[in-house]
């Protein structure tokens, strides 16, 4: 089996400058961990035994590429110099001939001789020595000269400067390029262009690409050399974790009156909001202007909460509408205002470009941009589509609250938006259900039972009768340690069980029994992450963790974010759909549409009705325990 980019330790498979500038450090005889950390796409800076091997690997990689140009040239004699080991062109006086001052020590250390004679006593003794070590310093110089040529002679051969035209099946590893090429990123262009808009995990995007290949991609991408080549240079939420991102390595983002995150926005003097025609008297907060005193607003909820970022996203629309699109200031506007602004949200997204521009100055195309992108990105927009009737009313109501809470603080005069009526749900006979049907359930079960039983599929077992079970929000079930629960016991019962105790919106507490299903399945699922029980994990044991588990390492298993557990999730669910698609299409545009919200809702159906909950539960995780601990047993061997 051929070499692959883990053994080599690079994703290229072709040279480049950086290639050839670690192969002179080579022959100039330069440390390989310290060629590796300088100019190479590896983790070389752990400096550990495995990133040697890699150098080693990826140093016989390069000659070989080397060889295969020389013979390519017909230069067989660059070939051999090539494949000459720097050892052997060392120069310098053999082992056994002192230098003149430790001779002079030796031999005459009351300094008797002169300069001259000393000479002539060194010359009889090592004369015949120094002379050969001559002759060979000066024929292994001729040899580094030529070796050092040759090098530059295939350089200036190959092609090593990448263009951004140029397909990533051209510079990077098949195994890697073909699982690019199949989520439809074939160039250099397009991968800068995706790893730009999705940020630090845009991996997450191509099926079957880690951390670690994308790392190196990236790393590759950040070189010199590469960024001189493509005229690009990834900026540094692109290559780092937002949680490592101190504000001292972010360069000052530009400030500008367009539509741009509220971060960046640039509010025009005339539009400040400074004068206001609904400006309150005497204010309690010390706001002096509209993006100030949504600043405060924001600041009363718990920053990068999931409420805050809601409250953000439709704070930082409205501001940019009546900026940009309505041409005035948040604390001018009046009723008249906000109902066009209801209605720019019932039209954006559905209207066609023709009719969008009878209705609106901005064009739609401004507004809306793909799912998921990165809000620093230069393709962020504040939309990714039209809005639900939902979305809409939960928009206006977030409004209504901001703007009653400036109208307490007396910043506005009035709330123009309590005019407004709440939206009615348009009623079309489709079916808006977001809760899961009992054969609905019988379906994604089949499925789940159908999965390969490894410690991924034991893992989504456990977050689907987590939230089934308890109909705990996104936000909530990502916060979940092994401290959030509680040991009860159950009188009517006669056992011992678990609670949770979740901090819902508002920071408020509250208590979540778990059934004997859940229960089961998290201890299962805790014993075989490595602890003996549930009570032997660290308190800050997350109840969700990131593979690989290794919680015998002495280190806390990393929990999975919000994000990343909706992601599984909507992943399993949009499976399932494929699976049956072909047999039926609408029980597959079902499946596709559910999420984590939607087992909420199917939490509160099916517990409607008594029983239903728990005998689904057993439906869905294996119809029995015997069954479930025949499956942990499988999943603890594969592990």
């Amino acid at each position: 089996m051929p070499a692959n980019w883990t053994t080599r330790g690079t994703v290229l498979i072709q040279l480049g400058r950086h290639h050839f500038a670690f192969f002179r450090g080579y022959l100039d005889g330069l440390d390989l961990r310290q060629l590796s950390e300088r100019y190479i796409e590896t983790d070389a800076a752990q400096s550990g035994a495995a990133d040697l091997r890699a150098a080693k690997s990826l140093l016989a990689w390069i000659i070989d590429q080397l060889a295969i140009t020389a013979r390519r040239t017909g230069n067989q004699t660059g070939l051999r110099l090539i494949r000459m080991a720097p050892e052997k062109l060392v120069s310098g006086m053999p082992l056994d001939v002192p230098d003149l001052e430790v001779f002079r020590e030796e031999r005459d250390p009351h300094q008797m001789y002169s300069e001259r004679d000393l000479l002539e006593l060194f010359e009889q003794e090592y004369g015949h020595l120094s002379t050969g070590a001559d002759r060979r310093t000066r024929r292994n110089k001729r040899l580094r000269d030529r070796q050092i040529a040759v090098l530059n002679q295939l350089e200036a051969h190959v092609q090593v400067d990448p263009r951004l035209e140029d397909g990533v099946d051209g510079w990077l590893d098949p195994s890697i390029a073909n699982r690019l090429v199949s989520a439809g990123i074939t160039t250099l262009a397009e991968l800068v262009e995706v790893i730009e808009a999705h940020g630090y995990r845009w991996y997450t995007r191509v099926p079957r690409i880690g951390i670690k290949a994308a790392g190196y991609i990236c790393e590759w991408l950040m070189l010199p050399e590469t960024t001189d080549a493509l005229g690009v240079t990834l900026s540094i939420r692109s290559v780092r974790a937002r949680k490592l991102i101190v504000p001292a390595m972010v360069p000052a983002l530009p400030r500008r009156t367009s539509i741009v995150p509220i971060e960046q926005f640039e509010m025009p003097q005339s539009l400040h909001g400074t004068i206001g025609t609904n400006r309150g008297e005497r204010p309690s907060i010390g706001a002096s202007n509209d993006l100030e005193a949504i600043k405060v607003w924001l600041a009363c909820r718990e920053p990068g909460s999931h409420t805050w970022r809601a409250y953000r996203k439709e704070a930082e629309r409205f501001l940019l509408w009546s900026v940009l699109e309505a041409n005035k200031a948040i604390s001018s506007l009046t009723v008249e205002d906000c109902l066009a602004y209801r209605d720019f949200l019932g039209h954006i997204g559905r209207d066609s470009d023709d009719r969008w521009r009878q209705r609106f100055r901005i064009p739609q195309a401004e507004w809306i941009g793909p799912r998921g992108i990165d809000r620093f990105s230069s393709r962020w927009r504040p939309f990714e589509g039209a809005l639900s009737d939902s979305s809409q009313k939960t928009a206006l109501a977030i409004l209504r609250g901001m703007a009653q809470w400036l109208q307490d603080q007396n910043y506005l005069h009035n709330n123009p938006f309590k005019a407004i009526p709440p939206l009615a749900r348009q009623k079309d006979g489709s079916d808006v259900s977001r809760a899961l049907s009992l054969d609905e359930w019988n379906g994604a079960n089949e499925y789940l039972m159908a999965m390969p039983k490894d410690l991924r599929h034991l893992r989504l077992r456990f977050m689907l009768a987590l939230l089934y079970g308890t109909g705990c929000r996104l936000s909530e079930l990502a916060s979940l340690s092994r401290q959030s629960l509680v040991s009860v016991y159950r009188a009517r019962d006669h056992q011992t069980c678990w609670e949770l105790e979740v901090i819902g919106p508002g920071r408020k507490a509250r208590r979540v029994q778990l059934n004997k299903m859940t229960s089961s399945e998290m201890e299962n699922y805790f014993q075989l992450r490595g602890y003996g029980s549930i009570a032997d994990a660290p308190p800050n044991t997350p109840l969700i963790a990131a593979l690989p588990a290794t919680p015998l390492q002495g280190e806390v298993e990393s929990a999975l974010s919000d994000a990343r557990i909706y992601k599984i999730i909507k992943v399993f669910f949009e499976d399932v759909a494929a699976n049956v698609r072909d047999s039926n299409p609408e029980l597959a545009a079902r499946y596709d549409r559910v999420s984590t919200h939607w087992l909420r809702h199917t939490f509160v159906s099916h517990n409607i009705h008594s029983g239903i909950a728990v005998e689904t539960m057993r439906d869905l995780l294996g119809h029995s325990s015997r069954a479930t601990a025949s499956i942990y047993a499988v999943a603890a061997k594969n592990k």
